[in-house]
């Protein structure tokens, strides 16, 4: 009993390390981010799991021989990168606010909820989509989440893949994700120049990239 309230207590202090860490850091970076940007500056201060995504994930699917459909949801001044690290392929975008639509594809930008996605794009219509930071920052409860997944899963191709990146912390955790795609019809995919499933960031926002594949029917 002594191990366990032990072991509890220094699991509390973790967590509130976590959340202290969380609410002093990220008010701080996104100034930086945000100054850097007005001055001309995207990358600066930006964020490992950023990095991660424009200079090793989007680049491994740019890679690909035949041009991709490509959906990429929720936008901001700081994701004008990842269209030209997919220049060659047709990109689009979708996010709910209004106000995002000027940072959205020049390709076609979609204004509404990432649950809508199936009522603005052709089924089987898309070999990528691209969730970051979504999940947890208003995709939260289970409806919005399965009613996501179950869109993702109408719109892709068979054998297109799924990026989701989402913060493991306090008060950022959705509803599970990974199950929701799984009973969507989802299955997992190993990221192929890492040999993994999932990447975890290092960093206070514990950023996790997981992948996923519409499988292909077997005839």
């Amino acid at each position: 009993m002594t191990f366990l309230l032990k072991e509890a207590g220094r699991r509390s202090r973790r967590l509130a390390r976590q959340a202290c860490d969380v609410a002093l850091l990220w008010p701080l970076r996104s100034l930086l981010r945000q100054a850097a940007h007005l001055l001309g500056n995207d990358r600066a201060f930006a964020s490992a799991d950023r990095r991660l995504l424009e200079d090793h994930i989007l680049p491994h699917f740019a890679a690909a021989p035949e041009p991709l459909s490509v959906l990429f949801v929720g936008v901001h001044w700081y994701t004008r990168r990842c269209e030209q690290v997919l220049s060659a392929h047709r990109y689009r975008t979708i996010d709910i606010d209004p106000r995002a639509a000027r940072h959205g594809s020049t390709q076609g930008h979609v204004t509404a909820s990432a649950t809508e996605v199936a009522s603005h794009f052709p089924p089987a219509s898309v070999d990528l989509v691209v969730v970051n930071g979504v999940f947890g920052w208003g995709l939260n409860d289970r409806a919005q989440v399965e009613a996501a997944a179950r869109g993702f899963f109408e719109v892709l191709r068979e054998g297109g893949d799924l990026v989701v990146g989402w913060n493991d912390i306090i008060g950022r955790r959705p509803h599970p994700v990974a199950p929701a795609l799984e009973a969507a019809g989802f299955a997992r995919a190993e990221f192929p120049p890492l040999a993994t499933q999932v990447i975890a960031v290092p960093g206070s926002n514990r950023h996790r990239f997981e992948f996923f594949r519409k499988p292909r029917r077997a005839w």
